[in-house]
């Protein structure tokens, strides 16, 4: 039995279209099929909080993007009972990427049915858990103009809003713990990270690795106005990390916190909260690949 979890009116009916596809492939490989097309937000973790409830071998395929994946482990109720199954099909797919999803349906589909299932990390949160990264600053303001323009839709509208943000951006202050250091500072951005993307493929943690028991906290400090264009080439070019106003802890656990009206983001999504509290948990999320 294979379940598939989908949002039936995302991507213009891309994603419902695919489902059909995977549903069909599954089905002439041999298996049962049932489909749980969501209703709104947070329904696809209540929905795999029923699964996880009541299977001892629950077999999951999340069609979506990091966002559908993030509330799919969140309802996860014993990780050591359930394997996912991964179908990109969101805006940024940041987290397949970094694992190595294949990008089309048809592979991704082949990857399931070969059945190699690896384990990977996932951030625990003090009330949730985070699939690839979360943060606050500049990515988080770009999060916020996007769902605040009415026009264009996408990556283009993506890059509109950075290109908003960078042209108006003011620091944020915060206080943060890892590792014994502790230190207060205006940033450009804070992540912390287990994947390596954000924004489709913007690589702000180039290093991290979704194995290795480690969370990364990518420190960008406050950069003067002319220094933001040459920092997003490097942002880009997958070299931020590299650049002498960026500081890149490696461990267990870290804690962040907020000083001015900022908010957080947790994998694309923003929450009002003010403080980030992480700690990785290692090897738990089981996946096809």
């Amino acid at each position: 039995m294979y379940h598939i979890i989908f949002n039936p009116i995302s991507g213009q009916k891309k994603t419902v279209k695919t489902a059909a596809f995977v549903k069909a492939e599954l089905e002439k490989a041999g298996f049962s099929v049932q489909e749980h097309p969501t209703k709104s937000r947070g329904h696809c973790t209540d929905i795999v909080r029923e699964i996880t409830s009541s299977e001892e071998d629950a077999r999951i395929v999340v069609i979506g993007g990091d966002g559908t994946f993030s509330e799919a482990i969140n309802g996860v109720v014993d990780f050591d009972k359930v394997t996912f199954g991964l179908i990109p099909c969101g805006t940024g797919n940041d987290f397949a990427r970094k694992v190595g999803v294949p990008k089309k349906p048809k592979e991704a589909v082949k990857a399931i049915l070969a059945g190699a299932e690896q384990k990977l990390d996932y951030i625990k949160l003090a009330d949730r858990r985070c699939l690839n990264v979360c943060g606050l600053g500049m990515d988080v303001d770009v999060l916020v103009k996007y769902a605040s323009m009415k026009h264009f839709s996408g990556k283009i509208k993506y890059y509109l809003s950075l290109f908003y943000v960078l042209t108006h951006f003011k620091p944020h202050r915060v206080k943060f713990k890892v590792g014994g250091v502790e230190k207060e500072q205006d940033v450009f951005m804070v992540a912390v990270a287990n994947g390596s993307y954000i924004g489709g493929g913007m690589p702000i943690s180039p290093e991290s690795d979704v194995r290795d028991g480690m969370l990364d906290l990518v420190v960008i400090d406050n950069l003067k106005k002319g220094k933001i264009l040459p920092a997003l080439l490097k942002f880009l070019g997958g070299k931020i990390h590299l650049q002498p106003y960026t500081k890149v802890y490696k461990a267990t656990e870290a804690e962040v916190e907020i000083l001015d009206d900022g908010k957080i983001q947790i994998d694309g999504e923003v929450r009002t909260d003010t403080k980030i509290s992480a700690r990785i948990v290692r090897n738990k999320l089981k996946l096809f690949l």
